[in-house]
């Protein structure tokens, strides 16, 4: 079987990641031949290809996309990777295109249509982008059902200037009942969703979770990921990430962070040492008492991230939104129970007394107290990371996530 990958990015981010392993499994367990076509690309992969030529051409796109965009007109015109994406789909003739992130300033929608004469797509949404007029999430607010974009989404990523949601929605359930595309999610949040959008109206959709590589995301002892990561063997050690400054970013726990971190400084009565990874510096603007950081920047190699989790006794994700939560997923692959809010996809993956704990929506004062109560029950730590450990790989391990997709490819094909 030729699959055709069509995504943003080959290998930064988790909408990247989660393809990138997915071709690797359906490589290794069903001998697939792999292709990715990209809006950037990061790897040498021979088998992955840029839409553009060269750094003026992704220039050029660049600001067409910015002033599209201020105009409304969003992902209607890339002069060089529209035409690069249907001369190589031609050349390389897929058999099934395994479609995923549309949404970064590369890929015409009015693409499906044309792209879906050739192969029939199987896209893999990674968040709301594809029903709504133009957020990737709209945090609550549905007013996508009634095909018409809600109050301020105009400024949620990816943001529009002029506010032309209702026609950019109707334009996308023109372009979906043209083409052959059938719908996959990684959680069944984005499941129900999907369900309920009128633009997806009578296309197929099915829930198939990401895969982790177990071989890598895997528990590791404990004490000697803390020799050597240069950590002492004794210390209460909790682990976060995030895209962006943790201050700021609205995607990964935003000033809700901000007041955890602050109110768990308060309340701890030992000493914790909090590793961060992402981007940005940490400053919560107040003199610590019990919390000392440890900021270790973006992580790309993705052998060491397996240390760092299997070094922490507790992985915290305050989360404002998320379709799935991959690094939730690689946490509890490592025996490192998580703590989140209860939103979005998270629920597939944080199972109350089996991988670690659900939050409801934005109560900082409980999701510290569920912190506080974990660190002082290291028995009970004990017993979820084993229990984690088995629900992980029963749901996320690679190589029955690529068997999933490989039949679900199979029953397309002969439909």
């Amino acid at each position: 079987m030729k699959i055709l990958f069509i995504n943003a990015q080959d290998t930064k981010g988790g909408a990247a990641i989660a393809p990138y392993r997915l071709s690797k499994g359906l490589d290794k367990y069903f001998g697939t031949e792999n292709y990715f076509i990209v809006g950037k690309k990061h790897s040498g992969d021979a088998n992955i290809f840029w839409t553009r030529k060269n750094e003026a051409q992704a220039a050029i796109e660049v600001l067409t996309d910015k002033v599209m965009n201020k105009l409304g007109l969003q992902y209607q015109y890339f002069p060089f990777s529209s035409r690069f994406i249907l001369k190589k789909t031609r050349e390389l003739q897929p058999d099934i295109i395994s479609l995923h992130n549309t949404h970064e300033g590369y890929f015409k929608t009015a693409l499906l249509t044309e792209l879906s004469k050739m192969a029939p797509i199987a896209w893999t949404l990674h968040d709301m982008w594809s029903f709504t007029a133009n957020a990737a999430h709209t945090f609550g607010d549905e007013s996508w059902k009634q095909l018409r974009g809600g109050k301020g989404e105009k400024k949620i990523y990816p943001p529009l200037g002029l506010n032309t949601g209702r026609w950019l929605l109707r334009q996308k359930r023109r372009i979906y009942r043209k083409s052959n595309i059938h719908l996959i999610t990684p959680s069944n949040w984005l499941y129900n969703l999907v369900k309920q959008s009128p633009v997806f109206e009578n296309k197929p959709v099915v829930c198939i979770p990401h895969g982790i590589n177990t071989e890598i995301f895997k528990k590791r002892d404990k004490l000697q990921c803390r020799k050597m990561l240069d950590l002492d063997p004794k210390a209460n050690i909790i682990i976060f990430t995030s895209a962006g400054h943790p201050g700021l970013c609205p995607w990964k726990g935003g000033q809700h962070l901000v007041d955890i971190l602050k109110i768990l400084d308060e309340k701890a009565d030992r000493k914790i040492i909090m590793m961060f990874v992402g981007k940005g510096e940490l400053s919560l603007g107040i003199t610590l008492k019990n919390l000392s950081f440890q900021s270790l920047g973006f992580v790309h190699n993705e052998r060491f991230m397996p240390l760092l989790l299997s070094a922490a006794d507790l992985f915290i994700y305050p989360t404002l939104a998320d379709s799935f939560g991959l690094v939730l997923a690689e946490s509890i692959c490592c025996g490192t129970p998580a703590i989140s809010f209860d939103v979005g996809g998270v629920g597939d993956i944080i199972k109350n007394d089996v991988s670690g704990y659900l939050i409801d929506a934005f109560q900082v004062d409980d999701f510290v107290a569920q912190i506080i109560e974990l660190m002082n029950n290291k028995e009970k730590l004990a017993a979820l990371s084993d229990s984690a450990l088995h629900f992980a790989f029963k749901n996320f391990d690679l190589q029955q996530v690529a068997k999933r997709y490989f039949e679900l490819f199979e029953s397309i094909l002969v439909s």
